[in-house]
């Protein structure tokens, strides 16, 4: 090990050695100083984050000449190897939208060479008038593409760069190279940096100092909390749309939030915080174009079937100054693979239903204003109705637990070169478990039976009726559903005790019925079901769960063909988990109670 590291730092002054010494072909070359003029924030959890622009400052090497006008300008090739994999969009082959300017060309004169990877004669420049002039005139090749050996790897390099000493000074801007940030360790509360390197090699000499600079800094983007109604629906019931919870994104850094483009992004030096680059057509391919803006997305899991689930079409963030103004930051609802609309200003809910039991949507908003100097947060309303089937099975399915997990859009599991731009990770700074927006319980009455026997010359018989079928006075629907009986005796669940409406002779502690419809009784004693009746009878007590509201039961308990002793009281109810375990009341006006949940510990 320590003569690896020996040989290390003897390369490293041998680089440093050859840095200074000047070739005999410096004479015709540049010395250059790079630097990274921004130094932007780039999101931990995204594969497309565009660094800073690297600028060269290049003056004449020392004794060089321009070139004479109208002879051929010397070329150069110029590498960028970068600390993470370089992800800007391929265009064409191993052709990039990584762009290499020399000059700053204004819009009117940016010429680009539309042969990157053989650019020495179908971009072959001359020598201009006077002679080392700038770049930044009409007809000059001054917009340069980069190649890569392919999506996932580390450098760009720029072929067929014109090396022509300058008159008075030389520019050279790399710009659009986007980079996987996910490979970057987030630094804790820190920053990560990201550095890029520039190197030349060629005959022609270009002397680069300072070759090395940070252009991005990495750190988490958002953070995206669900926070829930917890309304309590019942089954049996129906809902108007109804909120159920509100997902929040939140920037952690200035600008984390951008919009798709300003429109016309084709000046080069110009910081645009968008989530495109420099705009610049490329004989018909876009290079530094974006697909979107930041998408926010949020994932609804386990709908019940016959639930409608919807959502606020669009947020205005909580760091806006108000519409229309500068300062004016918004997100809206996107439709299908469409852009969303620009700043409806509205606030109106969208249906995203989903008609699969326990099945997922996944709802995408853009930005489409941000400001830029603030921390922008974007809250959307969820809500849910549905139209209650009491005693249908599925309609909506009870007991699933509708949940939401929320973070930026689209997510990838890796980097993929045809994704859109920008993308994500799914695994970096998301969400380990979704947040419960609401579930859709059973309509239940839970029935006490305080005593029952079936003692040796005894016997108990139980009745439960159905009374949903009567609509007045409490407003109740028909709802036929079925009910379990578990009998506990000696301080447990009584084990001998059969089972099911045709009383099997199987061994369970729970007895039940078939349907029973609304108007209906359903009626058995015990001592017809008990298998160990009547050498070893059994006392306890019993609680029965009917699938409706508003049943009732009667319990009646007698010895042997009521010779001596008869008695009979009504079951009383139990709060079930929905309910709230204050008395019955009935606040509405006319008496209806159409929206009571049901009887409480009473009779």
């Amino acid at each position: 090990m320590a003569d690896f590291r020996r040989w290390i730092l003897a390369f490293a002054m041998l680089v440093l050695v050859l840095g200074f010494v000047a070739p005999a072909s410096a004479q015709q070359g540049l010395v250059c100083t790079a630097s990274a003029a921004v130094t932007p924030t780039l999101r931990h959890e995204g594969f497309t984050e565009l660094t800073g622009d690297i600028l060269l400052n290049c003056v004449g090497a020392p004794g060089s000449t321009p070139t004479p006008t109208g002879s051929p300008i010397p070329e150069a090739n110029i590498t960028v190897s970068l600390s993470a994999p370089v992800t800007s969009r391929i265009l064409s082959g191993t052709a990039n939208e990584a762009l290499l300017l020399v000059d700053d060309p204004s819009v009117v004169n940016q010429k680009p060479c539309l042969s990157p990877t053989n650019p020495t004669v179908a971009c072959q420049d001359f020598g201009g008038t006077p002679p080392g002039a700038t770049f930044n005139s009409p007809g000059r090749f001054n917009v340069f593409e980069g190649i890569a050996g392919g999506p996932g790897t580390y450098s760009v390099t720029f072929l067929g760069v014109p090396v022509d000493p300058p008159a008075t000074t030389r520019t050279y801007r790399i710009t659009n190279i986007r980079v996987d940030a996910t490979s970057v360790a987030a630094g804790g509360a820190g920053l990560s940096p990201v550095f890029a390197f520039v190197s030349s090699s060629s005959s022609t000499s270009i002397q680069i100092n300072n070759p090395q600079n940070y252009v991005g800094f990495v750190s988490n983007g958002l953070t995206a909390t669900t926070s829930s109604a917890n309304p309590a629906f019942l089954q049996c019931l129906s809902y108007e749309t109804t909120k159920v919870g509100t997902v929040t994104f939140t920037e952690l850094f200035a600008n984390a939030f951008k919009i798709k483009t300003n429109g016309v992004q084709d000046v080069p030096g110009t910081v645009y915080y968008s989530e495109s680059g420099l705009e610049i057509s490329l004989g018909g391919l876009a290079a530094g174009s974006a697909d979107t803006g930041t998408r926010l997305m949020t994932t609804i899991s386990n709908i019940p079937s016959g639930v409608t689930v919807y959502v606020d079409n669009w947020a205005l963030s909580s760091a806006s100054t108000g519409l229309g103004t500068a300062g004016y930051s918004d997100a809206t609802l996107v439709t299908g693979t469409t852009s969303p609309p620009v700043d409806p200003g509205a606030n109106t809910i969208t249906a995203i239903t989903s008609s699969t039991t326990g099945s997922s949507v996944t709802v995408l908003w853009e930005v489409t204003n941000t400001n830029s100097s603030a921390i922008d947060s974007l809250a959307f309303n969820v809500y849910a109705s549905f139209t209650g089937a009491p005693g249908v099975p599925g309609s909506p399915t009870p007991n699933l637990n509708t949940a939401a997990l929320s973070g930026f859009a689209p997510q990838y599991a890796s980097y993929t070169s045809t994704g859109a731009i920008p993308q994500f990770s799914s695994t970096v700074n998301v969400p380990t478990a979704p947040t419960t927006l609401f579930t859709v319980s059973l309509c239940q009455t839970i029935l006490l039976f305080p005593y029952f026997t079936d003692y040796t010359g005894f016997d108990t018989g139980i009745a439960i009726s159905n009374t949903s079928y009567d609509n007045l006075p409490l407003g109740a629907s028909h709802q036929p559903g079925a009910c379990s009986v578990t009998f506990y005796s000696g301080g447990g669940i009584d084990t001998t005790i059969g089972t099911s409406g045709v009383y099997s002779s199987t061994e369970d502690a729970s007895l039940t019925s078939g349907l029973i419809q609304a108007g209906q009784t359903w009626t058995f004693d015990v001592a017809s079901i008990d298998m160990g009746y009547p050498a070893d009878g059994t006392t306890g007590y019993a609680i029965a769960v009917c699938n409706f509201q508003y049943a009732h039961g009667y319990s009646f308990v007698s010895d042997y063909q009521l010779q001596h002793f008869a008695a009979a009281y009504l079951a009383l109810i139990i709060p079930d988990a929905p309910r709230a375990p204050q008395p019955f009341t009935c606040s509405e006006s006319g008496g209806s109670c159409s929206s009571q949940t049901g009887e409480q510990l009473v009779h």
